[in-house]
C-alpha cells in the first residue's frame, strides 16, 4: 500500500514570476520527517541559500500541515508556519490551531512554500491540489478579520483564510499570521516575512477528505478515546473545556510560574490575579469556540458591553493574560480583552507586545525614557490606559510605540540605548514567553536549546516538572527538579516525542489527555506504515537535529547566541515570593542535553556518526565546524 495520511503534493509559489509548481515528494521524505516543521526543516535546509536575508527574496516561507492534520485523530487541527526568523536570524516556526490547517490539507496539498517577492500585494488560493495567485491591492491595509470576511465573501463561506494585518504589511518583527478571527501563528516574526513577500493571505478551500489507510479503525479509536478520556470527569478535559488556558493565570502567579513586573517582581507585587483569571473571564463569555473537530473546545468568545474597552473578541489565552497582566502589573481584565483584540486585528504577537511594553515601563521607571519620548504617556506599572495607547501605536506604526517598540525588545534596546539591556527579557531576539525557569528550571534548557529560541511549546524536562505529560509516556524519571545533573536523557526523550506531536499536526493540550501510545497508533492507522514509540522517538530525534543544524548553518550556536537574561535565572535571586533565593543552573542542563543527543557538550555541534545514523548525511559538512 502506498503511503496514506498525506496528499503527497507540495506547492511552490515563485512570487517574482507568478509561477506555481506542484512537487510530489518521495515517500521517504514523509516517513523520515513527517509534516509540519519536520517537512519544513527538510525543505528549508535543502532548498534555501545559506545566510539568506530573513526579509529578502531568498528566505522561504512555508505553511505546512502535519501528517495527522485533517484526519479523525483528536486534536489534529494544527498548521505550522516556517521560515528563517528575522528576530533571531535562525530557525523560525509558529504553530497554530483552528480550521485553516485541515482546510489547507483537504484542499489537496501538504504544504505551500513561497519564494521571492511579489511586485504587488497578492493572495494565494489553494483548491483541488492547485494554487493560483490573485491581486490583493484592495485588501492591503485591512485588518485580519476584515481580510478574512472579504475573502470568504469572494470565495465562499467554506473557505478558510490565513492572513496578515497592517503590522505584517509594515514588516513589524512582532507580526503574526492570523486565522479564524483570533488564532495566531504568532512567534518568530513570520508575519513580517509574509509581509516582506507582499502576500496578504492564503485561502484554502477544502475539496475532499484526507485519505487514511484504516478509516474505520481510526474512527473506532477516536470513539473509544472520546468515551474513555475526552469526557466529563477527566480533570484535564474539564479544566480546558471550562477555562481554556485562561484558568492557569491565577495559580501560575501564586506558585511563581508566571513572571511578574518584567521578571523582577513576585506574587506579592500582583495581589489579585483572580481578577483576570478563569472565573473572572467567564463573566464576559459570549460563546464557545473549538478548533476543527476538537471535543475539548477550549476557546471562547468574550464581550465587554460598554466603557472604553467595549469589544467582542476571542477570550485571551494564558500567555496574553500574563503578558498584559502581571508582567505590566495590570489588573484590568476588560483592558486585556481589548488589547487581545487590538493585537489580533493588527496581526501582532501578544506575548511579544506585552513583554516589550513591560520592558518600556521599566525603562520609564528608571529614567531612560520620559514623557518627552512617549508623547506625554506616563508608562507606569498598572497604567492600563497607557498600555492600551502604546499598543495602538505599535499596531499603527505611529508614535513612540510604532517607531521604537514595534520591532520588539532587541531592536528597542538599539533605539533606547545599551543601558536598557538590563531590562530586556529576550532570548536571542525572541521575547520570552510567560513561564518561569525559577519555578520550572527545565525551561532554562528549553528556551535556549529549542531551535526556535524562546518557545514554550517544545517538550522538555519542564513538562515533567509541570506534570503536563500524557499517561504511559515512560520517560526517564526526575528525582528533584532543582537537581540539575542527570536531566539530559529526560530532556532528549521528551523533546523527541514532542517533535513528533508537533510535526504530526496535533495540539499538545489535546494529545496529552490520551495515553502516549495513541500517537504511534494514530500514525500507523493514518499512513498504513507501522509506527512504534521507538520509531517515534527516532523520528523526533531526526527532526530536532535537522532544525538544530539549520541554526548551525546560519551561524547560530544556541549557547552563545540565545543565553537567558541573568534576571530570568535568578541572578541575583528574588528576595520574596514563592521562588525567593532560587538561582537556576542552565549550563549543566544544556550540557547534559547536548551529551544525551551526541553533540559536543560545549559547542552543540553533533558528532559525524550521529548525523550518519540519523540519515542526515547532507549536513555532515557542518560537523567539521570549529569545535
Amino acid at each position: 500500500m502506498s503511503l496514506q495520511g498525506v496528499m503527497q503534493k507540495i506547492a511552490w509559489v515563485h512570487l517574482a514570476t507568478g509561477d506555481v509548481f506542484i512537487e510530489q515528494p518521495p515517500e521517504d521524505v514523509y516517513t523520515r520527517y513527517l509534516g509540519g516543521y519536520g517537512l519544513g526543516a527538510y525543505y528549508l535546509f535543502t532548498r534555501q541559500r545559506p545566510h539568506a536575508e530573513p526579509l529578502g527574496p531568498d528566505n522561504i516561507l512555508g505553511l505546512t500541515t502535519g501528517t495527522l492534520t485533517g484526519t479523525p485523530a483528536i486534536g489534529a487541527s494544527r498548521f505550522i508556519a516556517v521560515g528563517k526568523s528575522p528576530k533571531t536570524g535562525g530557525w523560525g516556526d509558529a504553530n497554530c490551531g483552528g480550521t485553516f490547517g485541515p482546510a489547507l490539507k483537504q484542499a489537496g496539498v501538504d504544504a505551500v512554500f513561497f519564494t521571492g517577492i511579489s511586485d504587488r500585494p497578492a493572495y494565494a488560493v489553494v483548491e483541488n491540489g492547485k494554487v493560483t495567485l490573485h491581486d490583493a491591492s484592495d485588501l492591503w491595509g485591512l485588518s485580519t478579520s476584515e481580510t478574512e470576511a472579504r475573502l470568504q465573501e469572494r470565495h465562499g463561506p467554506q473557505s478558510r483564510v490565513a492572513a496578515i494585518g497592517p503590522s505584517g504589511e509594515r514588516c513589524s518583527l512582532l507580526a503574526s499570521i492570523m486565522t479564524d478571527n483570533g488564532r495566531a501563528a504568532a512567534r518568530s516574526g513570520l508575519g513580517a516575512v509574509m509581509g516582506s513577500k507582499r502576500i496578504k493571505a492564503v485561502v484554502a478551500i477544502a475539496s475532499g477528505a484526507v485519505p487514511v489507510a484504516e478509516p474505520e479503525k481510526i474512527k473506532d479509536l477516536r470513539r473509544q478515546l472520546l468515551k474513555d478520556f475526552y469526557r466529563k470527569g477527566n480533570t484535564s478535559f474539564d479544566f480546558f473545556r471550562t477555562y481554556g488556558t485562561s484558568g492557569g493565570l491565577e495559580p501560575n502567579v501564586l506558585m511563581g510560574d508566571a513572571p511578574v513586573k518584567n521578571w523582577g517582581g513576585c506574587a506579592d507585587d500582583f495581589p489579585a490575579p483572580a481578577g483576570i483569571s478563569g472565573d473572572a473571564l467567564l463573566a464576559y463569555k459570549s460563546g464557545s469556540y473549538g478548533c476543527w473537530q476538537c471535543p475539548v473546545a477550549c476557546g471562547a468568545k468574550v464581550r465587554v458591553g460598554g466603557g472604553p474597552y467595549a469589544v467582542e473578541s476571542m477570550r485571551p489565552e494564558y500567555e496574553t493574560l500574563a503578558a498584559f497582566g502581571p508582567m505590566c502589573l495590570n489588573h484590568n481584565a476588560e483592558s486585556i480583552c481589548y488589547l487581545n483584540n487590538l493585537c489580533n486585528e493588527a496581526g501582532l504577537d501578544t506575548i511579544s507586545v506585552g513583554t516589550t511594553i513591560a520592558y518600556a515601563i521599566e525603562c520609564f521607571e528608571n529614567g531612560l525614557i520620559t514623557t518627552d519620548d512617549t508623547g506625554g504617556l506616563a508608562l507606569t506599572w498598572g497604567n492600563h490606559e497607557a498600555i492600551v495607547e502604546t499598543t495602538r501605536q505599535m499596531a499603527s506604526g505611529e508614535g513612540f510605540g510604532g517607531t521604537v517598540l514595534a520591532d520588539g525588545i532587541q531592536k528597542a534596546v538599539e533605539r533606547i540605548g545599551v543601558e536598557s539591556a538590563a531590562y530586556a527579557m529576550h532570548c536571542g531576539g525572541e521575547e520570552l514567553p510567560l513561564h518561569d525557569p525559577r519555578f520550572y528550571p527545565g525551561l532554562a534548557a528549553s528556551y535556549t536549546v529549542a531551535p526556535a529560541a524562546g518557545h514554550h511549546t517544545e517538550y522538555g524536562t519542564w513538562f515533567v516538572e509541570k506534570n503536563m505529560l500524557p499517561p504511559n509516556l515512560g520517560h526517564p524519571e526526575l528525582a528533584d527538579k532543582y537537581r540539575y545533573t542527570g536531566k539530559g536523557k529526560t530532556h532528549k526523550y521528551l523533546s523527541c516525542y514532542g517533535q513528533v506531536v508537533n510535526a504530526a499536526g496535533l495540539c499538545f493540550f489535546a494529545a496529552n489527555i490520551a495515553p502516549a501510545e495513541t500517537v504511534p497508533t494514530y500514525l500507523t492507522l493514518a499512513t498504513g506504515k507501522p509506527h512504534t514509540m521507538d520509531s517515534v522517538l527516532a523520528t523526533g530525534e531526526r527532526i530536532a537535529t535537522l532544525r538544530h543544524m539549520f541554526n548551525l548553518r546560519e551561524g547560530i550556536r544556541c549557547r552563545e547566541h540565545c543565553p537567558l537574561p541573568d534576571r530570568v535565572l535568578g541572578r541575583p535571586p528574588l528576595a520574596d515570593g514563592p521562588t525567593r533565593d532560587i538561582t537556576v543552573d542552565a549550563d549543566t542542563q544544556i550540557r547534559d542535553y547536548f551529551i544525551a543527543m551526541g553533540w559536543n557538550p560545549v559547542t552543540g555541534i553533533p558528532k559525524s556518526e550521529v548525523l550518519k545514523n540519523l540519515g542526515l548525511d547532507f549536513t555532515l559538512h557542518l560537523a567539521e565546524l570549529p569545535q
